[in-house]
């Protein structure tokens, strides 16, 4: 019995090992790593619209694709110097990325702040396993923090 307990905790050991690490999501850190991208991104804030049924499935899927294109339309205000005060409301491909059988995700209806690459009159919103430069529901305290740094005032790195 013994020896069934210890060959059962020695296969499961490495479990943990195989588990994505993600850093904490961070504005200021996506900020930053727009700002040093050779990409143009237009920062909203808005309703995103998008047909769940298109997701990868991921931790279902023992090879989700590594890349996943599905239209979507954002609803909201981007980003200028005074605020998020300008109309935002344009069709966009919502890119899903996945890494390994972690996929990235989102729900239809969500409320996001998010980097979106405007390239060719095209937008297109990324969103990774760790998020990327998407963060639903945003608290005021991440408004406030985008906008400081889009002024070019105090942006901290956390």
């Amino acid at each position: 019995m013994i020896r069934i307990l210890a060959f059962l905790v020695a296969i499961c050991a490495p479990w943990p090992a195989l588990a994505l690490s993600c850093a904490e999501p961070s504005v200021a850190r996506g900020f930053h790593a727009a700002s040093a991208a050779p990409q143009t991104y237009v920062v909203v804030h808005g309703q995103l619209s998008f047909d769940e049924g298109e997701l990868p499935k991921g931790m279902t899927d023992p090879a989700p694709p590594k890349q996943t294109e599905i239209p979507a339309r954002i609803t909201g205000q981007s980003l200028s110097m005074a605020g998020f005060i300008h109309h935002f409301d344009r069709e966009i491909t919502l890119e899903v990325l996945c890494f390994g059988p972690w996929c990235g995700g989102a729900v239809d209806g969500m409320d996001v702040l998010a980097f979106v690459e405007k390239a060719d009159g095209r937008y297109t919103m990324s969103i990774d396993p760790c998020g990327g430069f998407v963060f639903p529901n945003p608290s005021p305290d991440q408004i406030k923090v985008i906008q400081q740094c889009f002024r070019g005032e105090s942006c901290p790195l956390d």
